[in-house]
């Protein structure tokens, strides 16, 4: 469903508002944003803007926190820094760090257009992709998925805000917008790229391998979505020939289009 009552506003890192994070502050420090908008930076999870919901709060932090573990994962100058949940001076300090020294040579394959790039000492979208990618990557080489698929969905589901929080339901959350309605998917799961990131890729691998989705990426890929609509779908049960079938052939091949075209 798409109606505005339906759309969450304020969660995650990069709302409308900025509500829970960090806004960018202007060069010429008058507090208008600048670069690309909305940001994790100082101060967020630690000082949340009045009006900030526990969901608004617990998105953002538990995306500094993964942050905080992705620049610890990298291992580059500064870190080890502090996990819980507080974007500090010293995760500003290992984060500049990490743009300068790794970030170009993460990205240069993203020809990201100058509107695109972050500024320092922020997290937007062109340092999630740096910081979490490579994760993504190595879970997709555990499990034997194309890394491309498992870029391709998390782009679509999250663009790589580990705050994310679905705009469609009060339960997906994360890179990968697990929902929390399911046997064993906790909030903080969810919120966790690292599990996130490896559950993903484990269930593509599951789901290739079994008869259900016809051992096919196509169908794999419509599964992460509405994985009984992507069964349906392989085993032959819906046609185009049927009304009743037509809005869901079309919301899979959407989604399957929208995921193979963020393949790279």
């Amino acid at each position: 469903m798409s109606t505005p009552e339906r759309v969450r506003v304020g969660r995650g890192s990069w709302p409308a508002d900025g509500r829970g994070g960090t806004v960018a502050p202007a060069a010429d420090g008058s507090g208008a944003a600048a670069g690309p908008g909305r940001c994790y930076g100082v101060g967020a999870g630690e000082y949340p803007p009045a009006g900030s919901a526990d969901g608004d709060i617990l998105a953002v932090r538990s995306a500094v926190t993964a942050i905080s573990r992705a620049l610890n994962w990298h291992g580059g100058p500064g870190t080890p820094v502090p996990t819980g949940g507080a974007f500090t001076a010293q995760t500003r300090a290992a984060l500049v760090a990490f743009q300068a020294e790794l970030q170009p040579t993460i990205n240069r394959d993203m020809y990201l257009p100058a509107s695109e790039h972050n500024p320092a000492g922020f997290v937007n979208k062109e340092t999630a992709y740096a910081l979490f990618m490579p994760i993504a990557d190595r879970y997709a080489l555990k499990y034997t998925v194309p890394r491309g698929l498992l870029r391709g969905i998390t782009t679509i589901e999250s663009n790589w805000d580990p705050g994310a929080v679905g705009y469609w339901t009060n339960s997906d959350f994360g890179l990968c917008q697990w929902n929390t309605t399911l046997p064993e998917v906790t909030t903080s799961r969810a919120l966790d790229p690292f599990w996130a990131l490896d559950s993903t890729a484990r269930m593509m691998r599951e789901r290739f391998d079994s008869d259900r989705w016809g051992h096919n990426w196509f169908y794999v890929i419509a599964a992460h979505n509405v994985p009984t609509w992507a069964a349906q779908w392989a085993q032959g049960e819906l046609s185009d020939a049927n009304e009743a079938d037509k809005p869901k052939l079309d919301r899979m091949r959407g989604y399957v289009s929208n995921v193979l075209a963020r393949v790279w």
